[in-house]
Parts: C-alpha cells; structure tokens; sequence
C-alpha cells in the first residue's frame, strides 16, 4: 500500500490555483495530492467553488498567519467542552485565507469526524417528493420510489414516474376538473402539465392547476417558488395567479417565488416574455430582468444573474452577497429545520457561494460558517446561530 506524502506546500498551492498563477510543476503536484483521497478533493472542490475567496487570498501578505492561527487555536481550547461542525474558522476581521483553511481543516480533520455523521443521522436533505390531490379529493403519496404507475382520471390518465409526474388527456373533455400539486419542506417534484408545460416545484410550494386547459386561458395557481418551461401558445396565454400579482406568458422559461412568510413575490425571466401585473401596476420583463413586488403593493424591476434563482431546480444553492437571514429560509425548508437567531446582527452577515442541495447539513454549515464571525450550534432539527 502506497503511503500518502505530507505536502507541506498544499495551502500555498491552493491559494495561487485561485489567483491562475501555478506553474505545471506545481499543477501536478497539486493534483497528485487532490487523487490521494476524497477528503483532499473535497477540500479542493470547496476553495475553488468560494468565489470571494478569489479576491481574498490576495490580501494574503497584509495578514499575519502565525498569530491568527494561534490565536484561533487558543480559542479551540477554551470552547473544547463545545461540540461543532466547523473545520475551518475566519481571522483578520473575516477574511478567510486558503493558508489558515488548509491549516486548520487538518488538524481538525481527526478530531471533529464523528460530528457531521451525527448531524446526518438527524437532519437529512431534501428529497423528490409530493401530494397530489385529485378533483374528487383523492390524494395520492408520490416519490421517487413511486415509478411508472398509472392513475385514471375522467378525461386522462396520469402518469407518475420517478422524478414527476404528467397529464395525457383526452382533448374532447371540456369540462374543467382541478388537481393540486403540493410539495412538503424537504421536498421537490415536477410536473408535466396536460398542454406540455413543465413545473418545477420547490420544497413548501403547491400548485392548483386543470386537468385539461379549457377556454382562452391556460391559468394555474401557485404559492411558494416554481420554475415554468411553457409550451408557446400565442392563441391561448399562460398565466400563473399568486399572492395578489399575476404572470401572463405566450411560452418562455421563468422562475417565481412567493411564499406566504415572505414579503416580496419574485418573478425572474430566463428566456422570452413575460407581463407581471399586481393591481393597476403591471411591468414588461425581458430575459435576465426581475420583478419584485413588495409588501406595499409597488413593483420595481432589476436585472440579475438568473443563475442565482434557478440553480435551485439545478440541485444547487447559488448566492452573491446573500444576507444569512435569506439563505436560511431557504435552507430551512431544503432540510426541514427551525432556525433561532440568538444574535440578531448575524442575520446581516452576507455570503457568496454555491453548494449543493444533496450534500449533508454539516457541508452546508462548515460553507456558511467560513462567512466570519457566525456560529451555528445544532440540537437535533433546532439551529441556533449567533457570534462566535
């Protein structure tokens, strides 16, 4: 068996593979380290991936490393009664430097392995997963383990596989029956509609919708967050009615958000047109345009990354600049969780980052726990955040 190297050189490395600047000697010698075990690409793949870690790995040489890092370690002892999930930590006022991250990830490594398992076995993420109540008000449990069944419905038969389910009716129906979508905390599940659209709901949303599209309108019903693929029909618009605003669309791709705790709808456009409205307000949107209505009643628009608002149906979390107040909410309903905020100010702290809706929760707060002064201590599905 091949004994692993100490590479001492590793945190350097790191830091000049995020400013481009590593010879091809040192780009072997990087990855024969990244291929020596999943911890080590793991570790890799979470610097590459910390944008703002870019433009902080520059101010390296302001920062004196030797004393932050001894003095994170005398602050490790002082709290050593106080079990968490935190494998790197911030110095310098919360600048986070590849150097100390790779430091202190392995000497932390050995000690700290059996936390995240233990949050595993209690905070699990999200999975494919739904309610569909039919018009007689029979519900039916869907999953991913639920695959290629048949439901029959006057007028058209439902099929539910193992990602979604779709609507294949008989266009002779006229009479207009509505079925409900509803998607758990923890959850997610597709839709294929009976006119070919596609619906992806995100977790704590529901979706009222026909089961055959009768008349000029095709009109759905949401609250909470749904990405629309929509199949164009110039003759018979999309519209998608929730929480006092509406949607109106002949075929294009769009993300809206608007769940019943939140104080503004979202409506992001991928690629078309779309015309959002809210009483006698309404705004043309163009792709890569948002329209934010907020609790007032006032709508304003703001180009954006729409990246960042459908990554979600990507399996991905993707935040620039993202105020932790926000990003939790978002991740409370991913992995069905409370969160407690003992320290209002930490609700400002902000993040810029991507993470991957399926990784484990400790994942998901060792990133969070590298935006600086933040501590999250866990008490089966309770998170209670505050100051370090």
């Amino acid at each position: 068996m091949k004994s692993k190297k100490t590479y001492k050189e590793i945190p350097l490395l790191l830091s000049k593979a995020l400013l481009g600047t590593l010879s091809e000697e040192e780009k072997r010698v990087l990855q024969q380290w990244r291929d020596e075990s999943p911890e080590n690409e793991q570790l890799y793949e979470c610097e590459m991936n910390a944008e703002y870690m870019v433009q902080k790995s520059q101010e390296v040489s302001r920062v004196n490393i030797v004393n932050g890092y001894m003095n994170v370690l005398q602050k490790r002892k002082r709290n050593v009664r106080v079990r968490r999930i935190r494998r790197v930590v911030s110095i310098a006022a919360g600048v986070v430097l590849p150097l100390l991250t790779v430091v202190l990830w392995y000497e932390t490594r050995g000690k700290t392995g059996d936390v995240p398992e233990q949050v595993a076995s209690v905070i699990q993420h999200g999975g494919v997963k739904a309610e569909l109540v039919l018009a007689d008000g029979t519900t039916r449990i869907l999953s991913s383990e639920v695959t290629d069944s048949l439901l029959v419905q006057q007028g058209a038969n439902i099929v539910v596989q193992n990602q979604g389910v779709s609507y294949r009716v008989d266009s002779s129906v006229v009479e207009e029956r509505y079925n409900m979508l509803r998607v758990p905390r923890g959850g997610e599940y597709s839709i294929t509609l009976s006119d070919g659209t596609i619906v992806y709901l995100n977790s704590e949303s529901e979706l009222r919708y026909p089961v055959n599209f009768v008349g000029r309108d095709r009109r759905v019903y949401l609250s909470g967050e749904a990405y629309f693929d929509v199949t164009q029909n110039k003759e018979h618009p999309f519209i998608v009615e929730m929480k006092n605003s509406v949607v109106r669309v002949l075929g294009t791709s769009f993300d809206v958000r608007a769940y019943a705790d939140e104080d503004e709808v979202l409506t992001t456009l991928v690629q078309g047109v779309v015309r959002f409205s809210a009483g006698k307000e309404s705004v043309v949107l163009e792709p890569g345009k948002q329209a934010i209505l907020d609790k007032l009643g006032r709508i304003e628009t703001r180009e954006v990354d729409t990246y960042l608002y459908t990554a979600w149906k990507e399996g991905v979390f993707a935040f620039k600049k993202q105020r932790l107040e926000e990003i939790m909410k978002v991740v409370s309903r991913w992995y069905d969780v409370n969160i407690f905020w003992e320290n209002v100010s930490q609700k400002e702290v902000t993040f810029t980052g991507k993470m991957k809706r399926y990784d484990d929760f400790s994942k998901i707060v060792e990133m969070l726990e590298m935006t600086g002064n933040t501590e999250f201590v866990i008490k089966k599905n309770n998170i209670f955040i505050r100051e370090k």
